[in-house]
């Protein structure tokens, strides 16, 4: 009987690696697991993930959006791609807080500007799109029609994402 796969076991696998390699967890992720990895080419990130029809997360798109945002300047480089695994370039930047993008908040608007003028020349594939307020919108006729304990705050919920996509 064989000893079962374990995450590292699989990292270790990719054919993507120069030499041998360090394996460190990487915190954060809410629908992945991510791990950093050294090899003799650098640093890199490892995201695992699934499919989650529900949270309208689809990998194969993921993988074409990364790609995309890398070759408008946006991204990390796209080292190795298979199904449920992604291997990018390790930036090591940090995430902005709430109080830094008011900090920078024109810097912030002109960045996000550009990224929907610019993704779209980039972007393959059907027309498909992760529509936040559509996601919502989604959310909340599931919350409804599942009767969840919620149900009477989804009103509000639903005023304030038609708001905010105006």
């Amino acid at each position: 009987m064989s000893a079962a796969v374990t995450t590292e076991d699989r990292i270790r696998a990719l054919p993507c690696w120069s030499g041998g390699i360090e394996i460190e967890p990487l915190p954060g992720g809410l629908s992945n697991a991510n791990y950093v990895v050294t090899d003799a080419a650098g640093r890199h990130v490892v995201r695992f993930g699934q499919d989650f029809p529900f949270h309208h997360v689809f990998r194969e798109r993921e993988v074409m959006t990364a790609r995309a945002a890398h070759a408008a300047g946006f991204a990390p480089a796209v080292h190795y791609a298979e199904p449920g695994i992604l291997v990018t370039q390790f930036l090591g930047a940090r995430t902005f807080l709430a109080e830094d993008v008011r900090a920078d908040l024109g810097r912030v608007a002109a960045l996000l500007r550009r990224f929907h003028r610019e993704m779209p020349n980039h972007v393959s594939g059907a027309g498909f799109m992760f529509w936040v307020f559509h996601v919502i919108r989604d959310y909340a006729r599931t919350l409804e029609e599942g009767g969840s304990r919620k149900k009477d705050e989804l009103p509000r919920y639903l005023a304030l994402a038609d708001e905010l996509e105006r």
